[in-house]
């Protein structure tokens, strides 16, 4: 419904915009129709539907508002002033002059109209109000397609000026038409050839205007050749003490000290408990219908290897890159892991170039499912497959437990993209005694949710982005709609009868394949169950509550208002559809300024026709509420959180992990189009640069 009413608002506006111009341009006008009383009617036409467009736009209005004050915040306070002001100015003194003028029988018949007449016909009561409606809702399109998503008072500023700006000259303008038209005779009026070379000259103005426009917009979108990721204009302090000369992560001015993120580091003495090395390098895989998919791997693989580590370890992985041209990186996704482990390029390190090596060092602290995937050029990087399973089991795993790790994914083949889970992209049969626990891992490691459908088996969704729930209950033919990015553990015990595991639906893998999935059995064979269309599964009401850190109630040092839009406009020097963070795209985007201990809370609002998948590196988030409403379960912990559209959610963490964190849309498109801002600790700085000189393409 969120995104019908968008639509049809986003559609009813530059009708409003058209209807409200032609009537102010007839408004202008009405003196020179030969037949008054006809003009009158046809501008009285105009206004009707006018009106009528501005109600309709009014009642969408009201109908965002109920999804939050901050679906129309910007609307309510930039645009819909200018619009409704003049709008009731023209209803209570222009229209009552139009009746007044096309009742009066002193104008019915005369032609050309008398002094009287044309004195009427050109008052600034009766035309001004209708102009300035027109400049209103200009204002009003502009907001609604170029949402700012939180305004500003310099911006409220700029736009009310702009409005009274207009009005005023509107005024005088016509005051000085009204001189002249109550002289004793009718000015004389330009020829048909002279309007029609005014007019042709101001099209061809317009269209200059329009074309410099787009050229300065593009030339503009262009991002720098080499730049810092931590030099922002735009730091959000949120409600907190304003630090600094407004770029993040700068020095320490009371101390004089500054921590770089290579200082921030895992472990760099000890022997470590597993050691890894991966080899980045293209290949040709081969998924299990045959289909062959030119791939970018890790040891030749895609997906690459499961990495598998103990709780509490210390893990070394060695990334080499044979030929990956554009470089790699291994970002760990999910685990908090120390800032200059986290591998984004051009912020917390160097892209990994071919014939380099890079080493990573953390300490497995959270047991959990989690994934590990290239953050250099991610888009391409993650799609091709450069993307693993990263599984910590905990310090005592449970005895005799079968673990099934699935990974979502779509492949770009030759006729599209093709579904699979892993390299697998037909149903794929393991045998598993009955009686035993079972626990499915599954990865979203799409760019779009993804729907699964477990049938044959009641189950429990045991862990939402790697932490456990708190006394989950069993679920019956539940769709599990999965955050792209986002990890579900699901338990059950094996039965005697066979078990699905499918995609009946899904953004982004394609749905309906029934060949696609997994058959559990206890000899890999037998029936396959069809896929149960159930009810959705409810996160925020499932399980059963207990103590947190921090709750809603709690005192927050810092509040911050997040704001996912989306309007045309370039990225880059391209055009795009583009996806804004409150009304930017990086490096424009709000950077998030912070210090270590702070609690923190976070709203997300998506007022975008998409969802966004939003992932907050080195931290997770308690989710307190959604849409308004507490959360009523288990505590929901999550590092990848999808918000729909028409949703808002409150979510809150503590700043205890020091750093410069990227927070981005983990639909990878999106990203690489700007939509990502950072997280930035107070007096921590980085070295790295991004920028097509340096290489560094984080995304």
């Amino acid at each position: 419904m969120f995104e019908a009413v968008l639509g049809v608002s986003a559609l009813v506006t530059p009708a409003i915009l058209i209807a409200w111009w032609l009537a102010g341009y007839l408004a202008g006008r009405l003196v020179f129709w030969g037949r008054l009383r006809l003009g009158v009617g046809v501008l009285l036409a105009v206004l009707g539907l006018a009106a009528l467009l501005t109600a309709a736009e009014l009642f969408l209005v009201a109908r965002l508002w109920s999804y939050g004050w901050l679906f129309v915040k910007d609307r309510m306070i930039l645009g819909t002033p200018p619009l409704l002001l003049p709008a009731a100015a023209a209803l209570f003194l222009s229209v009552p002059r139009l009746w007044r003028l096309a009742r009066g029988a002193v104008v019915e018949a005369k032609v050309p109209v008398d002094a009287a007449g044309r004195s009427e016909a050109s008052h600034p009561l009766l035309v001004v109000p209708v102009q300035a409606t027109a400049v209103g809702a200009a204002l009003f399109f502009y907001v609604t397609w170029f949402p700012p998503g939180l305004p500003s008072p310099g911006m409220a500023l700029t736009l009310w000026g702009l409005f009274s700006i207009s009005t005023a000259a509107l005024w005088v303008r016509q005051r000085r038409r009204l001189r002249i038209m109550s002289g004793p005779e009718p000015p004389l009026t330009p020829g048909p050839g002279f309007r029609l070379l005014r007019t042709g000259a101001f099209a061809l103005a317009i269209c200059a205007g329009f074309v410099a426009l787009f050229a300065y917009s593009m030339q503009a979108s262009v991002l720098p050749d080499r730049f810092s990721m931590m030099t922002h204009e735009n730091v959000d302090y949120g409600g907190g003490p304003q630090t600094g000369h407004g770029h993040m992560g700068h020095a320490d001015h009371e101390h004089g000290s500054s921590t770089s993120v290579t200082d921030l580091t895992g472990p760099r003495e000890g022997v470590p408990d597993r050691r890894f090395t991966l080899t980045a390098r293209e290949a040709r895989i081969r998924l299990g219908s045959g289909k062959t998919i030119e791939a970018w791997t890790f040891d030749g693989k895609a997906p690459g290897p499961e990495l598998r580590v103990r709780q509490g370890e210390l893990v070394e992985v060695t990334l080499l890159n044979e030929d990956i041209d554009d470089g790699v990186t291994l970002h760990w996704h999910g685990i908090d892991v120390p800032n200059a482990e986290d591998g984004v390029a051009g912020l917390t390190q160097d892209a990994v170039r071919p014939g380099e090596r890079h080493t990573y060092r953390f300490r497995a602290e959270q047991a959990g499912t989690y994934w590990y995937h290239s953050h250099q050029v991610s888009s391409e990087q993650v799609g091709k497959g450069l993307f693993g399973a990263f599984i910590v089991e905990p310090r005592e795993p449970e005895k005799d437990e079968r673990e099934v790790t699935v990974l979502a994914h779509s492949w770009e083949s030759g006729n599209g993209r093709t579904a699979a889970m892993g390299a697998s992209d037909t149903l794929e049969r393991k045998a598993i005694t009955p009686g035993t626990p079972v626990r499915l891992r599954l990865i979203n490691t799409d760019s779009y949710p993804v729907t699964f459908s477990l049938t044959g088996a009641p189950f429990e969704v045991a862990a939402i982005d790697g932490t456990d729930l708190n006394a989950p209950t069993e679920l019956t033919d539940t769709r599990l709609e999965l955050a792209a990015g986002g990890r579900y553990d699901v338990t059950f015990t094996m039965p005697a009868t066979p078990v699905r595991l499918g995609v009946p639906e899904g953004v982004g893998l394609g749905g309906d394949d029934h060949d696609l999935g997994l058959l559990l059995s206890s000899d890999g064979k037998g029936d396959v169950p069809a896929l149960e269309n159930g009810p959705g599964f409810d996160p925020a009401s499932y399980g059963e509550p207990e103590p947190t850190p921090f709750d809603a109630s709690s005192d927050f040092d810092q509040e911050f208002e997040v704001v996912l839009d989306n309007r045309p406009g370039f990225y880059d020097g391209n055009f795009y559809m583009l996806w804004t963070i409150n009304g930017e795209v990086f490096p424009n985007t709000p950077a998030q300024m912070v210090r270590e201990g702070d609690l923190v809370k976070t709203t997300f609002v998506n007022r975008s026709f998409m969802d966004h998948p939003m992932h907050l590196h080195g931290h997770h988030v308690l989710v307190l509420s959604r849409n308004g409403e507490r959360v009523s379960g288990s505590p929901w912990w999550s590092d990848t959180l999808n918000v729909a559209p028409g949703e808002s959610y409150e979510v809150a963490f503590r700043a205890d992990n020091p750093g410069i964190w990227m927070d981005h849309c983990h639909n990878l498109d999106h990203a690489a189009e700007g939509m990502t801002m950072h997280l930035g600790y107070e007096g921590v700085t980085t070295p790295f640069e991004a920028g097509s000189e340096t290489g560094n393409r984080p995304e």
